[in-house]
């Protein structure tokens, strides 16, 4: 079968790979209807999270339809439309149970030189009978696929952010991640949610789903929040790039006793946080990787109610021949691209 490969820094390829196999009880082959291409990938495909190994499989976005089960699996049969987490989690050991599948002793990553990836035309799905979220009917891949993934994490974000009705949100950063953040935001009722950053593409897009749009190349963010908030800061501040920069900028944005949640994926070892001034400022401030099992069934239900539509971040569909070219245009921003799905 064909897949995407990663051959080093910025040079991705597609040839052919294994066709995965069923290895344990609880695996689920899955013939993958869509991929698409995440900004965590990025960070190994530019050489900023550095990879030892060569020649595995990228891809952890899916969506596709069951071919073939392993004899543990009793909730799932051959032709179910399924969607799955980023990662295969157990379901049963102590952080499994208790709503931390991203903490799994035994857990395992697509698409990150442990597994098979996903941007392949099959996927093997350790842990499937808990891994993957069956599609309910009259929901497109192109909506589906991302709770997964990037909408959970957004949902993620604004529910940890303890946003209440009425508060005025900023979300620092507008790629798929923020966006997502932003619209789930929408969800707890705030009194506004402001979009911070510096592409126009994106922060058109935020403004259609609602947010106010900054663009913190023309305009102090702050300025902009504080005539929202009667001079104060941010309520809630969601950070969703992962980066230094944007890490500090939430403690000048947020009030005192005001809260700051982080989901953007920060690989770097260390980070100056100021101690001192959240100290002081009674501040609150999370951060980790998504439980995405845990909103997977709630995001589908609020997108069959027509409460999220997820579609409208993807700009770029296309066939698995080109990933190289959707691994170019979604890293260096050409073409106004927000979003690439890739399909088999």
């Amino acid at each position: 079968m064909k897949g995407v490969t990663f051959e080093g820094p910025f040079k991705v390829e597609v040839k052919d790979v294994p066709e995965p196999a069923v290895q344990d009880p609880t695996d689920v082959i899955i013939k993958v209807a869509a991929a698409a291409v995440c900004g965590s990938d990025l960070h190994v495909y530019n050489g900023r999270l550095p990879m030892p190994i060569t020649g595995w499989t990228f891809g952890h976005e899916y969506i596709g339809v069951v071919q073939e089960t392993g004899s543990a699996v009793t909730n799932l049969k051959a032709g179910d439309r399924v969607v799955g987490a980023f990662t295969a989690s157990c379901g049963e050991c102590f952080y499994c149970q208790r709503r931390w599948p991203t903490q799994c002793v035994k857990i395992q990553y697509f698409g990150f030189g442990q597994i098979g990836g996903a941007q392949a035309e099959y996927l093997r799905v350790p842990f499937g009978h808990f891994t993957l979220e069956k599609v309910p009917d009259g929901i497109p891949d192109e909506k589906a696929i991302f709770v997964g993934d990037i909408l959970s994490t957004g949902y993620f974000c604004a529910d940890q952010g303890g946003i209440q009705p009425g508060d005025v949100v900023a979300v620092v950063g507008s790629g798929p991640v923020g966006l997502f953040t932003q619209m789930c935001a929408r969800l707890f009722q705030p009194a506004a949610v402001v979009a911070i950053d510096a592409i126009p593409e994106r922060l058109a897009l935020a403004e259609k789903i609602g947010s106010i749009p900054v663009n913190m190349k023309e305009a102090n963010p702050l300025d902009a929040i504080r005539r929202l908030a009667d001079g104060r800061g941010a309520d809630v501040v969601l950070e969703s790039v992962g980066h230094a920069d944007s890490l500090s900028s939430c403690f000048t944005f947020v009030r005192p006793g005001g809260t700051i949640s982080a989901v953007g994926m920060y690989s770097e070892p260390e980070f100056p946080f100021p101690m001192f001034q959240a100290f002081l400022r009674d501040l609150t401030f999370k951060i980790g990787v998504c439980p995405v099992k845990n909103y997977m069934a709630q995001l589908l239900s609020f997108i069959k109610e027509g409460k999220l539509d997820p579609s409208v971040i993807i700009t770029h569909t296309m066939p698995l021949a080109e990933a190289p070219h959707a691994y170019d245009i979604f890293a260096n921003r050409k073409e106004n691209c927000v979003k690439v799905v890739l399909t088999p």
